[in-house]
């Protein structure tokens, strides 16, 4: 059984685990020359770094896991492991050589297929949204698929600036781990443990100014394993613990990755209004206009972890409303947000306009 001496030990043993791997990987990058150049205008960092920083989250979140876990459960998060593998060489390999946004869109869809398949996480109700409610098993498997690549995309899309998916994503494991403690799921607890740790050790190197990047292989990791953790926190029933009680989970689901999910949306709209590509690079994220607001990037990285905090908190609020409520309650809520940053950076920009 886990106890919280247990936790306690694996969450140190991934961060210490992060900082020797990632001290390393820094120094084998910048001697094999295996860094991000900033040869592209969109691109903020003024000096090549090392991104390689996904290896070393990835290996210290799995060397932890399994080192730790010991107790049987009828749906064990292993899987998941292996299955993101595939997709976290892939986008290893793009870190060092590019590869086609169609091919790596395939490769996406290839893994929501095994991870549907096999561990057979899947979103069975949507609540009333749209009138509808329990899904048809081949419904579901697709719009799950859609669910996971786009959660891949979403969290390898936000990766634009120093600390800012790292922070998401330790947000977002604190937050399900607790969830999942609380209910008794000790060994996604355990996962969620294992990637806080890791996160934590690989952020002392990716704070402002950053030694090394988590890059697209770390970026593709933590896509993968947050759809598959919130997807999972979706199955769960009312969490009744010693700290709070959870009646909505899957509202809460829906908080912790809306940053990343909300980035993604706007952009992909502007880009398709602009008649250019979904996929096409650029600097019309969100943490791109905290930038043009004049904020650093920890300052960007703060605003945007607490509003973060801010939907979730808002999810818990209003999940006593009910299933449909909620979720549209939250996600109108998003939607409040970031028109108001958009109106913030319109604005500034019409006065840097007029005084140009």
């Amino acid at each position: 059984m886990y106890n919280d001496e247990t936790m306690l030990l694996a969450f140190v043993a991934s961060v210490i685990i992060a900082v020797f791997s990632t001290d390393h990987v820094i120094g084998f990058s910048n001697r094999q020359k295996m860094v991000d150049a900033a040869n592209e205008e969109r691109k903020i960092h003024k000096k090549a770094v090392p991104n390689l920083g996904g290896v070393c989250v990835f290996m210290a979140s799995m060397f932890t896991y399994f080192a730790f876990s010991g107790y049987s459960d009828a749906l064990r998060p292993d899987k998941l492991f292996s299955i993101s593998i595939l997709l976290f060489f892939i986008g290893v390999k793009d870190d060092m050589e590019p590869v086609a946004p169609w091919r790596r869109l395939a490769y996406e869809f290839l893994c929501a297929f095994f991870i549907i398949y096999i561990t057979d996480i899947r979103i069975t109700n949507l609540y009333g949204i749209f009138f509808i409610n329990v899904l048809p098993y081949w419904t579901s498997f697709a719009l799950t698929s859609v669910f996971i690549v786009a959660c891949i995309n979403a969290y390898n899309m936000i990766d634009g600036i120093d600390g800012l998916l790292g922070s998401l994503s330790l947000l977002g494991a604190i937050t399900f781990g607790v969830m999942f403690y609380e209910s008794g799921e000790w060994l996604w607890a355990l996962l969620c443990v294992s990637i806080s740790g890791a996160l934590v050790g690989f952020l002392i190197f990716n704070w402002q100014s950053a030694k090394i990047f988590m890059g697209n292989g770390g970026s593709m990791f933590m896509g993968t394993i947050f759809a598959c953790i919130s997807l999972r926190v979706m199955q769960l029933e009312t969490i009744t613990g010693s700290f709070f009680a959870v009646s909505m989970p899957v509202t809460i689901a829906l908080g912790v990755i809306a940053v990343p999910i909300f980035d993604m949306l706007s952009v992909f709209v502007i880009r398709i209004f602009h008649k250019q590509s979904p996929f096409k690079a650029d600097r019309r994220h969100t943490h791109h206009k905290l930038l043009d607001l004049g904020l650093q990037h920890w300052q960007a990285v703060l605003v945007l972890v607490f509003t973060n905090i801010l939907i979730i908190g808002f999810a818990y609020w209003v999940q006593g409303t009910g299933a449909l409520r909620s979720i549209l309650l939250t996600f109108g809520f998003c939607i409040f947000l970031a028109l108001v940053l958009f109106f913030i950076h319109y604005i500034k920009f019409q006065e840097k306009t007029i005084h140009s």
